[in-house]
């Protein structure tokens, strides 16, 4: 390299993705070989042992080493977006799931002692001892124990070494520390796995010490929808050819575009707010429709409401916004469940998961023609100036060390070592400043991308969209573990599908197939409709049967054709009809389901099987119907709720005491015995959600016990099964709902408690996902306090997530007091203004950072969730204001029901129920003024002898609700 040597480069792997790390790391070893001048340490900060002995494997020699002490390590999974550190203070432990070899403090399993925790570290230390010793090593960095240090292990480093020059690895919010440091210390960065824009922005424009191999994330989504608003265009203008089967509306493609955004789950409504007014750029802000929300855990109804809502609403273009890579494949399903063909499908980064592609390179022909996009074009012939290699050497040089091809983060990495490379060999010195400044100046061709940045350090190039290709079909058995994307824009528009192909062309093309997998048999093409069309002396659905034409059999053949036609004839009636009557048929179908439904819910095997039969006239094989009654079952299981009678029972009761032998049990006691005894409930029966053994309690209730949540309960397990009985017992009552009709989501029913307390499987991340969904199948919350002096509620992180949810969701929640807390409370409010304030006090005692859950991964998981979209200081005032609202509106109430002018009876305090639903779309939380015109009647409370009897209306449950 020019007369430069012994450069030293510190890099670092930080990932929750393990293809990122695995890529990125050995991307960065291959360039350590290839570039022989380099010596590379990697410090890697969030890391699972699967991966860490893949790193550390037989390349290092150390299998004794892996197989002596980190194969009992369990417990560990990645957590979401971060690498969050605990500390080693007993007070403050963090155990969030991973190795982080960037400090001592961040060891993620849940160790049971000090002691193991201790044992654990010394194994990973020696494992990256272990590794040192070869290019490319691993090296251990202490973090002192800091939560602040350890989420940035790099900047650590960049602290503790001489190094001029760091790389850092995926993704952006692992960069954030990296970055600044690099700044503050004079040290030159280049990043390959950050994309957003605020971190190169931090910077003085054309001064950059820190630059990306990635583009602004609003470069994927441009490049997106310019993409398909440019195909729709060259098609008008006949630049570009229609797909077999696929055809626009009369007004040509351009004026058919209409889009919607499918937002997956709550943190991604910002992000689709944000991307509407990119879409109104390309579309127009009039083709622009409605957004449809889908909760996290994919509800089957909600995306079938909203699909159908887009069909009819005419939606061309569906682009799905999501971080979880199944949303892809359910919309798909859904799409052709409902029969509904847009002219695309597209999100970012929906197609890159090993299983979806599998999937497609196996036969799933539903999940071909999706737009993506990627920074790096595969199919590329470009040959960098560089590294000399293009896309196809790159691959081919990675797959012959690591038996796979690389993703596009592996190729990032690699051109980011070469950028640098580059930089240092035009400088000519290992001066960061001049080295940068050849950084700044760069306009580099290498088969990644052209590297160029922008002022702040950015590269300056619009992603490639990329579109998944059809399966290759039985006649490649070969080829089904991999394959291409094809680039499709810009400049690659023969290459764009566009519009989608029917559902019935493509069943027709893929499913009405000889053995060798050619459609008709060979014998015919399929019609846009998904018809066989046959060539002349062949017939039959698929093109199979053979026409006699002997003229010794003619009359046999006149008798024959004739039944042909005839029956043709009927066929073509037949098929004119349905399609006429397709309304008529869906509304059929949507009975057949309902009925489906329904025995699902009361588990009638009988009325299923019949159900199946009626609908096998529709064309739904018995292979399809078992994948139907496994999603519906899965479905039901997830959306169910406990009845309120059940929970009122005595035989709710009677079990709760006899497993715990305690009179009073709270749930947190049950929670051993139901699930943990000598009898665990449902541990022996198949979870409907997963296929493993152990499922919800929900599931193993009776019919009548178990339907579709009505209401979300918003509770703590600290509550005893008194209190939880008797709140639902004043609520039911005081609203006048049947409790047998009333059913809700609790999760303790709900969640799969095998899967979350063992420690397995169920993220707090797939807990919110949960809530969130059932949140919003319900539509309302009932809150349940044990008191009003302080309650626990408040001090739970879970419940002040869940308020701070429905009330961003504008959803109605009625809070809930058992009767001899609101006795006390009603106490207070008749004690005068000193009573009020005294509520007024306790009931604004909320902090949300400080606020704990049973669980302290889950603690750290919802408030990290919080922070994503808002502060602590933001959801605090607004439970405060809530909770405010709440005390106002109640004692209005109360002071109705005292002032009411009929009977003027004397009730009995401990009979009193005050229950009030505070609705969010009509009014805000104005607590000042409601609070002051409740004081203000303070005035006009009647005197009264015994101060023990308050003169209230005869019927609590009539009052008029403010």
């Amino acid at each position: 390299m020019a007369g430069i040597s012994g450069i030293s480069v510190y890099g670092l792997l930080c990932t929750v993705a393990p293809a990122a790390l695995l890529d990125g790391s050995r991307s960065y070893q291959l360039a350590a070989e290839f570039f022989s001048d380099f010596s590379l340490t990697f410090y890697i900060e969030n890391i699972s042992p699967a991966i860490l002995r893949d790193l550390t494997d037989a390349d290092y020699g150390i299998e004794s080493l892996w197989e002596g002490g980190l194969k009992d390590v369990a417990g560990f999974a990645f957590k979401a977006d971060a690498c969050l550190a605990c500390t080693e203070d007993p007070q403050q432990e963090r155990f969030l799931g991973e190795i982080v070899l960037a400090g001592h403090s961040t060891l993620g399993a849940k160790a049971s002692s000090k002691g193991q925790k201790a044992a654990e570290l010394r194994v990973v230390v020696a494992g990256a001892r272990g590794a040192s010793a070869r290019r490319g090593e691993l090296l251990h960095e202490d973090d002192a124990g800091s939560a602040g240090q350890a989420a940035g292990a790099l900047a650590y480093a960049l602290l503790r070494t001489e190094a001029r020059f760091a790389l850092a690895g995926y993704s952006s919010s692992l960069n954030l520390k990296s970055a600044a440091e690099a700044r503050a210390s004079g040290r030159l960065l280049v990043t390959a796995g950050a994309s957003r824009t605020s971190i190169f922005t931090a910077g003085a424009p054309d001064a950059s010490l820190v630059f990306g191999l990635l583009p602004p994330g609003d470069n994927y989504d441009e490049s997106l929808l310019a993409s398909i608003v440019h195909i729709a265009s060259e098609i008008d203008a006949g630049r570009a050819n229609l797909p077999d089967g696929a055809r626009c509306g009369p007004n040509g493609c351009r004026a058919g575009l209409r889009l919607s955004f499918i937002c997956v789950g709550l943190t991604m409504l910002g992000e689709c707010a944000r991307f509407r007014e990119i879409a109104g750029r390309h579309f127009g802000v009039e083709n622009i429709a409605e957004d449809v929300y889908i909760p996290l855990n994919l509800s089957a109804a909600a995306l079938s409401n909203g699909l159908l809502r887009c069909k009819e609403d005419r939606v061309t273009v569906l682009y799905i916004v999501s971080k979880v890579f199944e949303a892809l494949p359910e919309v798909l399903s859904a799409l052709e469940l409902v029969d509904y063909t847009p002219y695309a499908v597209a999100g970012k980064g929906m197609t890159q998961s090993k299983s979806y592609r599998e999937k497609v390179q196996r036969g799933w022909w539903q999940g071909s023609h999706v737009l993506d996009n990627t920074i790096w074009d595969e199919s590329s012939t470009t040959t960098g100036e560089f590294s000399g290699m293009t896309s196809a050497a790159f691959s081919s040089r990675f797959q012959q060390r690591w038996a796979y091809r690389p993703s596009y983060l592996g190729a990032a990495q690699f051109a980011a070592l070469c950028a640098l490379s580059k930089a240092i060999e035009a400088a000519n010195s290992l001066e960061v400043e001049t080295v940068a400044n050849e950084m700044r100046l760069m306009n580099l061709s290498e088969f990644y991308a052209r590297v160029k940045f922008d002022a702040f350090g950015q590269i300056a190039v619009m992603p490639h969209v990329t579109q998944v290709p059809t399966p290759l079909g039985s006649k490649h058995p070969g080829e089904f573990d991999y394959f291409m994307y094809m680039t499709v824009w810009p400049g690659k528009g023969s290459d764009f599908t566009f519009p989608f192909p029917s559902w019935a062309f493509r069943r027709c093309f893929f499913e009405m197939v000889d053995l060798d997998g050619t459609a008709c048999f060979g014998r015919g093409h399929c019609s846009a409709g998904g018809a066989c069309v046959c060539q002349d002396g062949w017939e039959g659905v698929s093109c199979e049967i053979p026409r006699a034409t002997s003229s010794d059999t003619m009359t046999i053949v006149v008798a024959v054709l004739g039944a042909v036609i005839a029956a043709a004839a009927f066929a073509t009636l037949v098929r004119l009809y349905y399609r006429r009557s397709q309304r008529k048929l869906q509304a059929q179908l949507a009975a057949l389901f309902a009925i489906l439904h329904d025995a699902h819910w009361m588990r009638d095997s009988q009325r299923v099987s019949q159900a199946w039969k009626s609908l096998q006239n529709f064309g739904y094989t018995p292979a399809r119907a078992s994948e139907e009654v496994a999603r519906r079952s899965k479905a039901q299981s997830e959306e169910a709720g406990v009845c309120v009678a059940y929970l009122l029972s005595q035989d709710f009761a009677d079990l709760a005491r006899s497993r715990t032998d305690k009179e009073d049990p709270t749930f947190y006691d049950m929670k051993d015995t139901f699930f943990f005894g000598p009898k665990p409930i449902g541990q022996e029966q198949t979870c409907p959600r997963d296929g493993g053994a152990g499922c919800a309690l929900i599931d193993t209730l009776v019919p009548a016990h178990r339907r579709r949540c009505t209401h979300f309960l918003s509770w703590t397990w600290g509550y005893t099964l008194s209190t939880v009985q008797d709140g639902l017992s004043t609520w039911t009552a005081i609203e006048g709902l049947a409790p047998s009709e009333v059913f809700l989501f609790m999760c303790f029913f709900v969640n799969n408690q095998y899967r979350i307390l063992s420690g397995k499987q169920v993220s707090a991340a797939e807990l919110e996902h949960t809530f969130e969904a059932c949140l919003t199948r319900a539509g309302r919350m009932v809150a349940l306090l044990d008191t009003w002096d302080n309650p626990r509620y408040l001090n739970r992180i879970w419940t002040i997530f869940e308020q701070h949810v429905a009330i961003q969701k504008k959803l109605p929640v009625t809070m809930v007091l058992t009767s001899g807390a609101t006795d006390a409370l009603i106490a207070q409010y008749e004690a005068g203004k000193p009573g009020l304030l005294r509520v007024m006090d306790a009931l604004t005692k909320v902090n949300s950072e400080s606020a704990e859950a049973h669980v302290p991964d889950d603690a750290e998981a919802v408030k990290s969730i919080i922070l994503s979209s808002s502060t602590f200081s933001d959801v605090d005032t607004q439970i405060i204001d809530f909770m405010l609202h709440w005390m106002s509106s109640t004692f209005e109430a109360h002071m109705k029901q005292i002032m009411a002018p009929a009977g003027k009876v004397g009730l009995r305090k401990s009979r009193t129920g005050l229950s009030v639903t505070v609705g969010t779309e009509s009014e805000g939380f104005g607590y000042f003024s409601a609070f002051k015109k409740s004081l203000s009647s303070l005035s006009e409370i009647p005197e009264d002898e015994d101060s023990s009897t308050v003169y209230v209306s005869s019927d609590l449950s009539n009052y008029e609700k403010p």
